[in-house]
């Protein structure tokens, strides 16, 4: 029985040590996981630091650690279970130890039974001695063994803990990180709301806006600068920009009216300049067929003579020195030069009144002959004239009646005998006028008779 305790013994000696072995195995198995955890721990908190993005992988990460420290925990309690086992079995071998001295004790007490039962008490408590000293060294080999696997406990428990508190410290970091992402958040969203606010961009636009290549310190001392230059602005007027706008569209649409206006100008002063050429041209044509007509006219009025218009340029002269005096500054003026029969050319200026009246005449019937009127009303033209210049001009007169309805107020009958038709009011009671009218025959102009108190004749020429 005792060889076989022995034999026993010696196999559970072999399987402690076997299990000794896989235990260190598991033991620096572990200590590999636990230092894979905390290169882990430590990958993640600088993937917590380095990108906010990833939280989920850290997360996934954190996970795992502790699905590792789930199941190291696991094995360190198994291990504690087996050492707790090793200790029992331990202690059942001591108590056997115990009862093996005791046995030797019996044995001892039953060498008085006889000698060769002593003897072989005496081998056996030999053989026993020797088993027990054999089983005391594998018991200290054990306590060694056990003190080291406590020790090695203690520094896993230790590491554990470690790595528990390391836990503890990634998970409160990473809830700082998720509460300073959450205040990121919100102080992004209030800068985003300011910029709308104050500048009225969205983030989009002010980022398109922004300038690149600049430092935080340095866009930091920028807008502080703006700020005070906002400051100096004094009260800012929060429509200017709708009132610039306006005025931007006000500023547009003058300014399109301008160059309309300036297009038009343009057009005018090319519609006068080319209206000016042809008046210029037109006058011309007008002028020299009035001085040709008017010619014409002043030698049949005076018997001979000549007489022709000039253009004159501008000058300061008066009247009466030779000059004409200009109604429009910077235009050319009009000069008449008449020489009479027997007399040396002069201006108008320089003749009686009787041959200013004449050479009006003459002009005003050029006139009427290069651009004829349907319709003349003369008042008193002739008053200045005498008997003879009287007949020339009802002549011309006659001429004219051709062609144009005359009216003519008259108070000379020389002017009257060429009338075709008279029209005179007479007072024959006092303050009661009458309208006196007579026809007369085969006289080619219509007059209106003038009596001795102011009267208006009207009178149609021609055949009627």
């Amino acid at each position: 029985a005792l060889a076989y305790a022995l034999h026993e013994a010696h196999r559970e000696l072999a399987r402690l040590a076997a299990e000794r072995g896989r235990l260190a195995q598991e033991a620096e198995a572990l200590a590999a996981e636990l230092a894979a955890g905390e290169q882990a721990a430590q990958d993640l908190q600088a993937a917590i630091r380095a990108k906010a993005d990833a939280r989920r992988a850290v997360a996934e990460q954190i996970m795992t650690v502790k699905v590792s420290l789930a199941e190291e925990s696991a094995a360190l309690e198994g291990l504690r279970s087996r050492l707790a086992e090793r200790e029992a079995e331990w202690d059942a071998l001591v108590e056997r130890g115990r009862g093996l001295n005791a046995e030797s004790a019996q044995l001892q007490g039953e060498r008085q039974v006889g000698e060769q039962a002593l003897a072989d008490a005496q081998a056996k408590h030999r053989a026993l001695a020797a088993v027990e000293a054999s089983t005391r060294e594998q018991v200290a080999q054990w306590e060694r063994a056990r003190g080291d696997l406590r020790a090695r406990a203690g520094e896993l428990e230790e590491q554990w803990h470690q790595v528990q508190a390391a836990l503890r410290e990634h998970e409160e970091v990473w809830r700082r990180l998720e509460v300073r992402r959450a205040q990121g958040e919100t102080e992004l969203s209030s800068v985003f709301q300011r910029i709308q606010e104050e500048f009225g961009l969205p983030w989009e636009a002010a980022q398109a806006e922004s300038v690149q290549g600049m430092g935080r310190d340095e866009i930091l001392g920028r807008i502080e600068s703006l700020r005070g230059l906002i400051a100096a602005l004094g009260p800012v007027n929060m429509r200017a920009i709708d009132e610039y706008r306006e005025l931007d569209a006000r500023v547009t649409d003058l300014r399109t009216q301008t160059e309309d206006i300036a297009a038009a100008r343009e057009a005018l002063l090319r519609l006068i300049s080319h209206l000016d050429s042809v008046l210029r041209v037109r006058f011309q044509e007008t002028f020299d067929a009035v001085n040709k007509e008017f010619t014409a006219v002043f030698q049949q009025l005076f018997g001979g003579g000549k007489a022709h218009l000039e253009l004159v340029e501008p000058t300061t002269g008066e009247p009466g020195e030779g000059v004409a005096q200009l109604p429009l500054e910077g235009d050319p003026g009009i000069e008449i030069l008449v020489q009479m029969p027997g007399k040396k050319l002069r201006t108008l200026a320089a003749l009686s009144g009787g041959e200013r009246a004449m050479t009006a005449l003459a002009l005003m019937f050029a006139l009427l002959r290069v651009h004829p009127s349907p319709f003349c009303v003369f008042d008193e033209v002739e008053a200045a004239l005498d008997d003879t210049n009287t007949r020339k001009f009802g002549a011309l007169l006659r001429e004219m009646a051709q062609t144009t309805q005359v009216v003519i107020i008259t108070h000379n009958k020389g002017t009257m005998e060429v009338a075709d038709i008279l029209y005179g009011v007479t007072m024959q009671e006092p303050g009661v006028s009458s309208l006196v009218s007579m026809r007369l025959a085969h006289a080619p102009v219509t007059a209106a008779a003038r009596a001795p108190e102011p009267a208006v004749a009207v009178v149609e020429a021609g055949d009627g």
